[in-house]
């Protein structure tokens, strides 16, 4: 037997933690037990305790000598990118938004999604259904509560073909959170959406000069204000886009947000400003180059707040987990609908007439530009083959891999801070239970369970 190429390992305070990415295990091995598997290992004639070597198989910490883990998991990714039991739409109600952020990647334009839309993605969902049994709708815009109509119809719609398929059915939302009001938010729930994210971008003097309305007003009171209503019908994501210009600020939020009773109420995480110019006139394309931060200081500054987020209630001692494909661009059973029934393969390319990868009104007829999101392969790129971070990130953003100015940005941070991830989360979950979770590898993200052999 040999050890996982995918395990990292962390002191701890009996010994060492060891987590292996294939797996989504975290295990911690005393260090008598250490010396035993190292002696075993070394063939010294030294056989573990049973119970450790059970424990260390089923994490995949410990694998067979001729497992092949590199093929493991593209095996995992290529049965994730062409599952057909999962149909997932990504649905854009409107382009048009309330806010003028001036990072944002969308060139934008004052448009709803028209009656003929909804009626081309209705009659592609009564197809999908003969052989998924479960549908996932993402809510996206612009802002899609500027399409709240769309938004209210099409969900009951959706629900009822699911529920006469017999198929599940779960709705998440990426708003900015300003029209998400007591009465949208009680809407929304009965619609069985279940998650809703937000992005709050700092302090209100920070917040509202990056992310103000299209007149120029502030919004975080209002947006504040719909969180405290949205997290009594929801699971609440508060997202904060970080560049050196609130880096400094990122934690003052989490204390205004502490102060206003949310702790524990929803989760808040960063997500990294990145320059994005696909040659349209969206605002990305003449934001920066100044404040953008290195993929190493945000995953440094990634690390700090989530240590503070997780002190106040806003995150709790999480691990990576596995994926397979992993996002809608890479996955063949998944699709972007624009407002005017465009389709696109990834969130960056919407407002883009150059990256639309054909119409929902004729959707078995798709344009070359599909190829190149569905032929994308991480284990082409011998960084990616011999990265650690591989099985959480296979591959990472594909549209940033492609892009070559923004090749260093496809990477997610824990390939920069495995070490300092796992050891945190050792000392936060030490708190709570022992380090040795079976529930860690059964709730992995992987939709296969034959891949996992």
């Amino acid at each position: 037997m040999k050890l996982s190429q995918y395990n990292v390992v962390a002191p701890s305070g009996n010994g060492e933690v060891v987590y292996n990415g294939v797996s989504g295990a975290c295990v911690e091995i005393e260090e008598r037990e250490f010396d035993h598997l190292r002696a075993f290992l070394a063939g010294d004639g030294v056989e573990p305790p049973d119970d450790l070597l059970e424990r260390l198989v089923r994490a995949r910490i410990l694998i067979a000598d001729d497992c092949d883990e590199l093929d493991l998991l593209r095996r995992r990714y290529d049965a994730t990118r062409h599952q057909r039991d999962r149909f997932a739409l990504t649905i854009v109600t409107s382009l048009g938004c309330n806010f003028d952020c001036p990072y944002c990647f969308e060139a934008k334009h004052p448009s709803l999604l028209r009656p003929g839309v909804e009626e081309a993605i209705l009659a592609l969902v009564d197809e999908k259904l003969r052989t998924s049994s479960e549908l996932f709708v993402k809510w996206f815009g612009g802002e899609p509560l500027v399409g709240k109509r769309s938004v209210l119809a099409l969900s009951a719609a959706f629900i009822a073909r699911c529920d006469e398929a017999g198929a599940a059915y779960k709705a998440s939302m990426t708003t900015n959170g300003y029209l998400l009001d007591e009465p949208t938010c009680r809407e929304l729930a009965a619609l069985r959406v279940r998650e809703v994210e937000v992005s709050l971008d700092g302090p209100p003097e920070v917040h509202d000069v990056r992310r103000p309305l299209a007149n120029g007003d502030g919004t975080f009171v209002r947006i504040l204000e719909n969180l405290h209503h949205a997290v009594d019908h929801f699971d609440v994501r508060v997202r904060v886009n970080v560049d050196h210009d609130n880096a400094a600020q990122v934690e003052d939020l989490l204390e205004i947000l502490a102060a206003e009773g949310l702790g524990g109420r929803l989760r808040v995480y960063l997500g990294q400003v990145v320059a994005v110019d696909d040659g349209v006139p969206a605002p990305s394309a003449r934001y920066g180059p100044g404040p953008f931060l290195t993929n190493r200081e945000f995953a440094a500054l990634r690390v700090e707040f989530a240590e503070r987020a997780t002190a106040l209630g806003f995150a709790g001692p999480t691990l990576p987990r596995p994926l397979g494909a992993p996002c809608t661009a890479v996955r063949a059973n998944e699709l972007i609908v624009g407002s005017r029934g465009e389709l696109y393969k990834c969130v960056f390319s919407v407002g883009n007439p150059g990256e639309t990868t054909g119409s929902i009104f004729d959707v078995h007829d798709p344009n070359g530009r599909l190829r190149k999101w569905l032929s994308y392969d991480p284990f082409a790129d011998a960084e990616c083959r011999g990265c650690i971070a591989l099985p959480v990130c296979m591959g990472g953003c594909a549209h940033h891999a492609m892009d070559a100015k923004l090749y260093s940005n496809r990477c997610d941070s824990f390939r920069w801070t495995y070490r300092e991830q796992v050891q945190a989360y050792a000392a936060r979950r030490a708190a709570v239970t022992p380090l040795d979770h079976a529930e860690d590898i059964e709730n992995a993200n992987i939709r296969s369970a034959s891949i996992l052999a």
